[in-house]
């Protein structure tokens, strides 16, 4: 029984610990211990089972090793993933980069009051201004996002937000966007991460400019 007792244990070790690449292998080692109990108690069909989930889970800790490789940034990139993105590791920063679409706009409407944003942006250069009841709030540069607040909430825009001439965005569908956070939770946490700063760094100028600090 001792085998039984040790599985059980590993496997409240896994469910406890928050990284995945641990979970993982503490849930192939408990279920590899089950597999040789069963076995020796002349169950197989508990050996087989719990054989196949050491299987899954060995295969998931391989993919989880393998988004965790070191990979190197192109110099733009890393020094925008050191300033703005530096939450997720470089493989993860890849992955959210890669789902998105660099694109340039100009004198037009990112986010409308009342209505619900149909994507993410991230202000590359350029700048834009924030308005609410057609009143000037305060004006970002470049390094922000815009409509991140209608993503986390799911309700509609609170404020108008408009590119002063030429800018430059990366942008994300939102219903892209909602799909990520389903499949891939742990990443959309670190998003999440991500984002909240961004607001904090919103409302810290928006408190120096209107004479709060």
């Amino acid at each position: 029984m001792y085998l039984v007792n040790a599985a059980y244990v590993l496997m409240l070790c896994a469910f406890v610990t928050r990284d995945m690449l641990r979970l993982r292998l503490l849930l192939a080692c408990a279920q590899a211990l089950l597999v040789t109990f069963a076995w020796q108690a002349g169950v197989p069909t508990i050996a087989v089972w719990n054989a196949v989930f050491v299987a899954i889970n060995a295969s998931m800790a391989v993919r989880v090793l393998r988004e965790r490789q070191d990979v190197t940034l192109p110099p733009a990139l890393r020094t925008l993933h050191e300033r703005h993105f530096a939450a997720l590791s470089p493989p993860e920063f890849l992955r959210w980069w890669g789902q998105g679409r660099r694109e340039r706009l100009q004198d037009v409407a990112l986010t409308r009051s009342g209505h619900q944003p149909d994507w993410l942006y991230f202000l590359l250069d350029g700048r834009v201004r924030v308005s609410r009841d057609n009143e000037p709030v305060v004006e970002l540069p470049g390094g922000f996002f815009v409509g991140e607040m209608s993503l986390l909430t799911g309700r509609p825009a609170n404020a108008d937000v408009h590119a002063l001439g030429p800018v430059e965005v990366m942008r994300w569908p939102r219903h892209e966007l909602h799909a990520l956070r389903d499949r891939s939770p742990m990443l959309w946490t670190k998003v999440q991460s991500v984002i909240g700063h961004d607001l904090v760094e919103k409302i810290r100028i928006w408190e120096f400019r209107s004479g709060r600090a």
